[in-house]
Protein backbone atom coordinates (compact mmCIF):
# COMPACT_ATOMS: atom_id res chain seq x y z
CA UNK A 1 0.00 0.00 0.00
CA UNK A 2 2.57 2.60 1.01
CA UNK A 3 4.75 1.63 -2.55
CA UNK A 4 1.24 2.09 -4.03
CA UNK A 5 1.07 5.72 -2.60
CA UNK A 6 4.46 6.84 -4.64
CA UNK A 7 3.17 5.61 -8.06
CA UNK A 8 2.05 8.55 -9.46
CA UNK A 9 5.30 10.23 -8.07
CA UNK A 10 7.45 7.82 -10.19
CA UNK A 11 5.23 7.74 -13.31
CA UNK A 12 5.65 11.53 -13.44
CA UNK A 13 9.68 11.62 -12.76
CA UNK A 14 9.58 8.67 -16.18
CA UNK A 15 7.06 10.99 -18.56
CA UNK A 16 9.41 13.91 -17.54
CA UNK A 17 12.36 12.37 -18.25
CA UNK A 18 11.01 10.45 -21.83
CA UNK A 19 10.01 14.04 -23.03
CA UNK A 20 13.50 15.43 -22.38
CA UNK A 21 15.24 12.22 -23.56
CA UNK A 22 17.44 12.89 -27.18
CA UNK A 23 16.77 16.20 -27.38
CA UNK A 24 19.51 18.80 -27.16
CA UNK A 25 19.28 21.70 -25.11
CA UNK A 26 17.64 25.00 -25.82
CA UNK A 27 21.04 26.57 -25.94
CA UNK A 28 22.50 24.36 -28.90
CA UNK A 29 19.88 24.96 -30.77
CA UNK A 30 19.97 28.76 -30.50
CA UNK A 31 23.90 28.21 -31.78
CA UNK A 32 22.83 25.74 -34.86
CA UNK A 33 20.32 28.43 -36.06
CA UNK A 34 22.96 31.04 -36.01
CA UNK A 35 25.32 29.02 -37.20
CA UNK A 36 23.16 28.37 -40.33
CA UNK A 37 22.00 32.03 -40.62
CA UNK A 38 25.40 33.27 -41.22
CA UNK A 39 26.71 33.21 -44.68
CA UNK A 40 30.04 31.67 -45.39
CA UNK A 41 32.93 33.55 -46.09
CA UNK A 42 33.16 34.72 -49.60
CA UNK A 43 36.78 35.04 -51.42
CA UNK A 44 38.55 38.40 -51.57
CA UNK A 45 37.92 40.84 -55.02
CA UNK A 46 41.24 40.55 -56.99
CA UNK A 47 43.25 43.26 -56.77
CA UNK A 48 42.14 45.90 -59.42
CA UNK A 49 46.39 46.89 -60.22
CA UNK A 50 47.51 43.47 -60.70
CA UNK A 51 44.59 42.69 -63.10
CA UNK A 52 45.52 45.45 -64.66
CA UNK A 53 49.18 44.71 -64.69
CA UNK A 54 48.28 41.21 -66.00
CA UNK A 55 46.67 42.56 -68.60
CA UNK A 56 49.20 44.69 -70.22
CA UNK A 57 51.57 42.00 -69.79
CA UNK A 58 49.44 39.36 -72.05
CA UNK A 59 51.95 38.17 -74.98
CA UNK A 60 51.26 39.70 -78.53
CA UNK A 61 48.39 39.40 -80.74
CA UNK A 62 47.92 39.66 -83.62
CA UNK A 63 45.36 42.47 -83.20
CA UNK A 64 48.33 43.97 -81.27
CA UNK A 65 49.78 45.23 -84.73
CA UNK A 66 47.19 47.06 -86.03
CA UNK A 67 47.00 48.72 -82.61
CA UNK A 68 50.73 49.65 -82.53
CA UNK A 69 50.06 51.12 -86.05
CA UNK A 70 46.91 53.11 -85.28
CA UNK A 71 49.06 54.15 -82.17
CA UNK A 72 52.40 55.36 -84.34
CA UNK A 73 50.66 57.11 -86.80
CA UNK A 74 49.17 59.33 -84.17
CA UNK A 75 52.43 60.08 -82.38
CA UNK A 76 54.31 60.95 -85.68
CA UNK A 77 51.62 63.20 -86.64
CA UNK A 78 51.79 64.95 -83.22
CA UNK A 79 55.52 64.71 -83.42
CA UNK A 80 55.39 66.47 -86.78
CA UNK A 81 53.32 69.16 -85.68
CA UNK A 82 55.14 70.06 -82.49
CA UNK A 83 58.52 69.80 -85.21
CA UNK A 84 57.37 72.40 -87.26
CA UNK A 85 56.93 75.09 -84.50
CA UNK A 86 59.89 74.44 -83.39
CA UNK A 87 60.78 75.27 -86.68
CA UNK A 88 59.06 78.01 -87.22
CA UNK A 89 60.10 79.30 -83.84
CA UNK A 90 63.59 78.77 -84.22
CA UNK A 91 63.60 81.00 -87.40
CA UNK A 92 61.31 83.77 -85.21
CA UNK A 93 64.39 83.57 -83.03
CA UNK A 94 61.66 82.90 -80.56
CA UNK A 95 63.38 80.87 -77.93
CA UNK A 96 61.07 80.25 -75.35
CA UNK A 97 58.63 78.99 -78.27
CA UNK A 98 61.15 76.87 -79.60
CA UNK A 99 62.01 75.11 -76.38
CA UNK A 100 58.04 74.80 -75.90
CA UNK A 101 57.66 72.59 -78.98
CA UNK A 102 60.85 70.79 -78.08
CA UNK A 103 59.11 69.81 -74.81
CA UNK A 104 55.58 69.15 -76.65
CA UNK A 105 57.42 66.15 -78.70
CA UNK A 106 58.58 64.26 -76.15
CA UNK A 107 55.65 64.84 -73.76
CA UNK A 108 54.05 61.99 -72.34
CA UNK A 109 50.37 63.62 -73.76
CA UNK A 110 51.67 62.27 -76.80
CA UNK A 111 52.24 58.61 -76.01
CA UNK A 112 48.67 58.77 -74.38
CA UNK A 113 47.56 59.94 -77.68
CA UNK A 114 49.13 57.14 -79.44
CA UNK A 115 47.22 55.07 -76.88
CA UNK A 116 43.84 56.42 -77.58
CA UNK A 117 44.32 55.71 -80.91
CA UNK A 118 45.39 52.35 -80.46
CA UNK A 119 42.00 51.92 -78.31
CA UNK A 120 44.38 50.60 -75.44
CA UNK A 121 45.10 52.00 -71.99
CA UNK A 122 48.47 53.13 -71.63
CA UNK A 123 49.88 50.85 -69.85
CA UNK A 124 49.01 47.86 -72.71
CA UNK A 125 50.13 50.13 -75.33
CA UNK A 126 53.48 50.73 -73.85
CA UNK A 127 54.41 47.22 -73.59
CA UNK A 128 52.86 46.85 -77.33
CA UNK A 129 55.00 49.21 -78.35
CA UNK A 130 58.25 48.00 -76.71
CA UNK A 131 57.63 44.78 -77.70
CA UNK A 132 57.58 45.46 -81.30
CA UNK A 133 59.94 47.99 -81.86
CA UNK A 134 62.47 45.72 -80.05
CA UNK A 135 61.52 43.05 -82.73
CA UNK A 136 61.99 45.77 -85.39
CA UNK A 137 65.21 46.98 -83.80
CA UNK A 138 66.70 43.55 -83.78
CA UNK A 139 65.94 42.46 -87.36
CA UNK A 140 67.07 46.04 -88.57
CA UNK A 141 70.48 45.46 -86.49
CA UNK A 142 70.77 41.74 -87.90
CA UNK A 143 70.24 43.34 -91.95
CA UNK A 144 73.09 45.68 -91.12
CA UNK A 145 75.40 43.25 -89.65
CA UNK A 146 74.46 41.10 -92.59
CA UNK A 147 76.60 43.95 -94.93
CA UNK A 148 79.62 43.80 -92.47
CA UNK A 149 82.22 41.42 -93.10
CA UNK A 150 81.45 38.41 -91.11
CA UNK A 151 77.69 39.58 -90.34
CA UNK A 152 76.99 36.48 -90.99
CA UNK A 153 78.36 34.94 -87.68
CA UNK A 154 77.45 38.08 -85.75
CA UNK A 155 73.85 37.03 -86.82
CA UNK A 156 73.82 33.93 -85.66
CA UNK A 157 74.93 35.28 -82.12
CA UNK A 158 72.10 37.54 -82.18
CA UNK A 159 69.87 34.89 -83.03
CA UNK A 160 66.04 35.07 -84.29
CA UNK A 161 64.24 38.44 -83.80
CA UNK A 162 61.50 36.69 -83.93
CA UNK A 163 62.41 34.03 -81.61
CA UNK A 164 59.63 34.03 -78.38
CA UNK A 165 56.87 34.88 -80.31
CA UNK A 166 53.64 32.81 -81.34
CA UNK A 167 53.79 31.24 -84.48
CA UNK A 168 50.89 33.26 -85.82
CA UNK A 169 52.28 36.84 -84.37
CA UNK A 170 55.60 35.92 -85.45
CA UNK A 171 54.32 35.51 -89.24
CA UNK A 172 51.62 38.93 -88.96
CA UNK A 173 55.33 40.83 -88.11
CA UNK A 174 57.19 39.78 -90.52
CA UNK A 175 54.57 40.07 -93.16
CA UNK A 176 54.55 43.66 -91.97
CA UNK A 177 57.84 44.41 -91.27
CA UNK A 178 58.54 47.08 -93.93
CA UNK A 179 55.47 48.97 -92.79
CA UNK A 180 56.08 48.90 -89.37
CA UNK A 181 59.72 49.47 -89.88
CA UNK A 182 59.06 52.61 -90.91
CA UNK A 183 57.08 54.04 -89.35
CA UNK A 184 59.03 53.03 -86.31
CA UNK A 185 62.23 54.66 -88.30
CA UNK A 186 59.90 57.95 -89.23
CA UNK A 187 58.97 58.29 -85.51
CA UNK A 188 63.11 58.32 -84.04
CA UNK A 189 63.85 60.26 -87.02
CA UNK A 190 61.36 63.18 -85.76
CA UNK A 191 62.31 62.95 -82.25
CA UNK A 192 66.55 62.90 -83.39
CA UNK A 193 65.44 65.74 -85.35
CA UNK A 194 64.66 67.50 -81.97
CA UNK A 195 68.01 67.57 -80.92
CA UNK A 196 69.65 69.34 -83.98
CA UNK A 197 67.07 72.44 -83.62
Amino acid sequence: MRLARYFPVFALGLALAACGHGNAPAGDAVNTQAQEATPSPQPPAPDPSAVAQANAARPLQVSDLDAYAKGMDKEIELRKEASDKATRAKAAKDQQAEVMAIVEMTSAEIESAGARAAGMDAARYAFVKHAVDRVLGSVWMSKAMGKMEGGAQMQQKVGDPYAGLDADVASALKAREGELGKLREDNMAILANAQNL
